[in-house]
Order: C-alpha cells, then structure tokens, then sequence
C-alpha cells in the first residue's frame, strides 16, 4: 500500500496543513482566504530571514501589479486572525523599511498518511444535520464521471451605490442579497456567504484579485444609480482566471419592476454561467413572496437595518417589517422576519417580554399558516417556544424542522446552538455552533454566540478571544461588548470588564447593561458602586421596563442571595429571557448550592 506524506507547520495553539491548504486553532478550523493563507506560507517558510515587501507581492501577485496597500491588507487581515493586538508581534514582525519576518518558534511536521480503507459497514453519525458537511463524497463510477454536474464558485460583491443617498443604500445592499439567497439554492452553484464578500462593500475593486483571495471562479460586480422613479442596474459577470466578461448588461426600470427585476438577474447569471436547471429549479429561482414591489422595499429596508445588530436598527427593523405586511398582509417571509426581529431585540430589554412575545408568537403563527414550507417560519415559531412559552421539546421540535427544510441554514443552527445550551447539552450545542460558523465564517451575530457559548462552557480565554475578534471588525455591536465584559468578571479582570461595560453604556444607557455592570461591581468588591447602580434600576422601574433579572444579578454578586431569589422568581412570571440560561450561567454559580436554585430550576423545567 503506498504512502504520501503530510507536511504541516505548528506554531503556538494553531496548525498549518500544506496538503489540505487549512489552517486550524487548538483543532478548530479558522476561515481563512486564499491569499491571506499564500501570505502565511510565505512568512512561514522565510522565517529565517526578513522577506522584503517587493519580494513578497512578486510571489503573491506573479502576474500583475498592485499596491503596497494589498500586502498591508493581507498582514492586517493575519494578524487579526491570529489574534495579535495592535503594537503586538507575537508572530509577525514588521521591520522598518524593509519588511516583515515570522518570529514565533514552530515545529515542521512531517506525517505519512496511509490510504483510509472503508469499513464494510457505515458507522453511525451523531449529528444527522451535519451530514452534507461531514459525510465523505460519494464514490463515482468511470463510466457515471460524465454525467456529475460542475460546481461553479460565484462570489457576489456588495453592489456600489452611485446615487450615494443614504436612504438609498438598502436598496443597493438588498439586490445583492436576495441574488445570493437565490442563486444559493442552486446545487450546481457555490455562492460565497454574504459575510465573507460584505468586507468589499465601498469599495472598486478587481475582480480578478478578489476572486482569488476568496477562492471564486467567477464574480458578478453591479452598481446601482437612482434617476428620480428610475433604477438603472448595471451588471456584469467576470471570469476570474482570464479576466474576460462572461457577461453584461444595463438596466432601467422603474421602482414597482424592482421584484421582476431580481429574478431576470439570477436567471441570466445561471444562464451565462452554463448551469442546467431543472424545472424545479427555474421555479425556485424565480420565487416571489410577495407580488407587492412597496411591500418588498419594505422587507429589503427591514433587512437592511437588522443587519446593523443595534437597539436602534432592530427598531427600525420592525417598523419596516409591519410596513410590509401592512402593504401585503400575505406576506409569509415579512412575517417570520419580524417574529425574528421581535425575539433578537428583546435580548435589550426595552419592553416587557410580556408584551413583545405574543407579537412575536402571532407573526411566527401567521408565516407558517402562509407558508409552512418556510424555514424562517419554523425558526421564528421555535424561538418563540424557546424564549417565552419554554415549552422546551415543542421549540426542539419546530428547530430540527427548520433545519431540515434548509439544512445550510446557518441562523437556524446558530439559535439551535442556543437552545442546546439552555438544555446543558454543551458538545451538541458547540457542534451546531461550529457548522454555523462554517456555513456563514464571517457573520457577526454567528461569531458573536460563539463566544457567549465559550462563556457558558467557562472556556474563558477562548470567549474573550472570539468577541475581541467580533468588536474588531464591528466596535458597535453592543451585544459582543457586554458579553466581553461579563467574560472578563469570570476571569477576574474586573478593570476591563468594568471598562468594557462603561463603553457598551456610552451607545445607550439600557437596563440590561446596567444590571451586568452592577454585578460586576459587586463582584469587584466595588459594593458602593454596584448599590448605586442598583438605586438606578429600582427607580427606573417606575417610569420603563427594567429586567428583573438585572436587578437579582446585582444581588446575588453582592452575596443577598434571599432578595436576588426575590427578584429571580419575579423574572421568571415576567418570562424575562436571559433565566432560561439559569442551567449554565456562571454569573450565579454562588447561588447553585441552595435549595431554591433547585426549585427555581425545577419551574423552570431545566431539571433532567
């Protein structure tokens, strides 16, 4: 039997397989692009010496020139990944004026790597969702090879907005979305996750050079220009490796064609990319959810602004989805979107659960009885079986529905993730997180959970690394700073979680961020603080909504465990969502002793 060798470099917690082209951390995958990891290579195999700029963009960049600036991106983007602070050189030193060198120690393995022979019988898989992810391909005969359809690798770029109106730039951002969320539908088509091509967003780019660093064979480029009721789209189509247009086109429409518009765009990309639909699939791909054109800007305007993961865009968000099903009341997507917008924005505390979760049951209700083919629709009912109702096995239920009805979709594993941990089942729930990670590497939301997740499963180090990574790429995401905050109290750096916290007060003064804040005083030893604090919240509580969590957290970090039970068991008939990570928070593991913690959970329902 013959062997072949693998050749990997190990350095610090992370490994460098050439024969795999991955790079993995502690034995977790880490998303990497293609030039960033010819970038790795390089420093790692001229380690020995500094290796000058001129000579590393001649070895990257062999066959055209580019700006410095290309290489400074590459090192910023290593850097990060690796997880070195600004000013830090952990791994990568820049030498003034003349380059950069690889300074961490490693270790150059070298494993021979036998044939896998196949067991006569299958073993079982634990995970029967991440099947399309970890089963091996299937075997095809020589005289069958024909007949498999090619995969095409499409990236598509964040359309540039020519009118340059902010109120204009979800319509842009919204084209290109919903071409992607069409054209992903396609088996023989591969479409790069929005999160991974939103980094381009603004900027002109080369589409033969972006192509490359995120692994593409073909990248469509679009601009978008408002002339009063007009849209005139522009598009086109570019082969990466030679550069040619495969295809292009301009159009002009009005605002009301803007839906049939769309489907004539992923039409004439499958078309020019040589894809053979089936009649299934030509009737998937042109797909409305409405027949509205004002009720699909509203939707596209809703989009638009949840992706900005703050208080004020979720608001904004859910007005915009109530526009939408005010102007098509059928409309199923609008529906399970806003049920969706509802249960992300009540992890603020702004409005008693109370009042938002049966708004949010109604929208989740009414897009399965539209639809009940709808992932979202499933996800949406589920989460509100999860958060509110805690009608545990039925929200288990409508999740592995989801899942199964759109098995790549990464928010319906990401918030199964959560409700894994809400049960302990912390492997499982590390698993789904993981697979929705690699489903979408670059979402905040995603990355964001991942490290709540590590937090949870007191993998401490690991949390502040991840959310520190989140905050880097977006410093707003309030949600990621909090989480950072209360990950540092559990490590006893208590300046930087206090630090942390003051910041996350700095956007809005919530109190959710108060409560955490309070608590970390009191942890401190800082008690004048955290009763201040604390002052704060009870006399809130007579003009808004204060979570009466919050309130108990501050208690029992001040070790008044008989009130912080007061407060928790008010939390618990208010349905505040944050008790029903009472299983594995460790904000309260002083209290787990006592009897009425068992109680408590017992209620609950989170007792096995």
């Amino acid at each position: 039997m013959s062997k072949r060798v693998k050749h990997i470099y190990a350095f610090g917690p992370f490994r460098l397989d050439l024969e795999q082209q991955t790079l993995s951390k502690d034995d977790k995958a880490v998303a990497l692009p293609p030039k960033v990891f010819e970038t790795l290579v390089l420093l790692i195999e001229r380690r020995e010496r500094v290796t000058s700029k001129k000579e590393m963009m001649n070895v990257l960049w062999p066959d055209r020139y580019v700006e410095e600036a290309n290489l400074s991106q590459n090192i910023f983007q290593l850097r990060k990944i690796l997880g070195e602070n600004q000013g830090e050189a952990k791994y990568i030193e820049t030498v003034s004026r003349r380059g950069y060198r690889f300074v961490a120690p490693v270790n150059e393995i070298r494993e021979e790597v036998r044939p896998i022979v196949q067991p006569a019988e299958e073993q079982p898989v634990t995970d029967p969702f991440a099947l399309e992810l970890k089963a091996p391909a299937p075997e095809v005969k020589e005289e069958t090879a024909t007949t498999v359809p090619q995969t095409v690798t499409l990236a598509v770029l964040p359309a540039i907005n020519e009118t340059q109106e902010p109120n204009l730039e979800y319509l842009s951002d919204g084209i290109c979305d919903n071409i992607i969320i069409n054209l992903a539908q396609l088996p023989q088509l591969r479409v790069i996750s929005r999160s991974l091509v939103s980094g381009y967003k603004g900027q002109q780019v080369d589409a033969r050079e972006v192509g490359r660093e995120l692994g593409a064979e073909t990248v469509l480029l679009t601009r978008v220009l408002s002339l009063g009721d007009v849209l005139v789209v522009t598009a086109e189509l570019v082969e990466v490796s030679t550069g040619w247009q495969l295809w292009g086109q301009q159009y002009h429409r009005s605002l009301s064609d803007i839906l049939q518009l769309q489907h004539e765009l992923a039409s004439t990309i499958s078309e020019h990319l040589k894809l053979k639909l089936t009649e299934e699939e030509k009737k998937r791909l042109g797909r409305h959810y409405t027949q509205t054109p004002e009720a699909y800007q509203a939707y596209l305007k809703g989009r638009y602004y949840w992706n900005k993961h703050t208080a004020e865009g979720y608001e904004k968000a859910i007005e915009s989805y109530e526009e939408a099903i005010r102007l098509d009341p059928h409309y199923a997507l609008a529906y399970s979107a806003l049920a969706d917008c509802y249960v992300t924005f009540d992890f603020y505390g702004v409005i008693p659960p109370l009042e938002i979760g049966p708004k949010a049951k109604a929208a989740a209700v009414n897009a399965l009885l539209l639809d009940d083919t709808l992932a979202e629709a499933h996800l949406a009912l589920a989460c509100v079986k999860m958060i509110y109702e805690r009608a545990w096995s039925e929200a288990e239920r409508e999740f592995v529905k989801a899942i199964e009805l759109d098995p790549n979709y990464a928010h319906a594993r990401n918030w199964y993730s959560h409700f894994l941990m809400a049960m302990g089942r912390v492997e499982e729930s590390l698993t789904q997180s993981e697979l929705a990670l690699k489903l979408d590497p670059l979402d905040d939301s995603i990355n964001h959970y991942l490290g709540w997740h590590y937090l949870h499963a007191r993998q401490f180090d690991r949390a502040i690394t991840q959310l520190q990574k989140v905050l880097t790429t977006n410093p707003d995401f309030y949600l990621a700073r909090v989480t950072l905050g209360m990950a540092y109290v559990q490590k006893g750096e208590f300046d930087k979680a206090i630090a942390e916290l003051l910041r996350a007060l700095e956007a809005d003064r919530l109190p959710v961020v108060l409560g955490v804040l309070g608590h970390a005083y009191g942890i401190a030893g800082q008690r004048e603080h955290a009763v201040q604090i604390m002052e704060e919240l009870e006399e809130l509580s007579n003009r808004t909504y204060v979570p009466p969590y919050s309130i108990g957290l501050i208690h029992a970090s001040l070790g008044e465990k008989d009130e912080a039970f007061v407060w928790f068991e008010r939390a618990f008939a208010a349905h505040n969502e944050w008790l029903n990570w009472l299983k594995v928070t460790p904000e309260i593991d002083s209290l787990r002793g006592d009897e009425r913690f068992r109680q408590l959970l017992l209620k609950l329902n989170l007792v096995a």
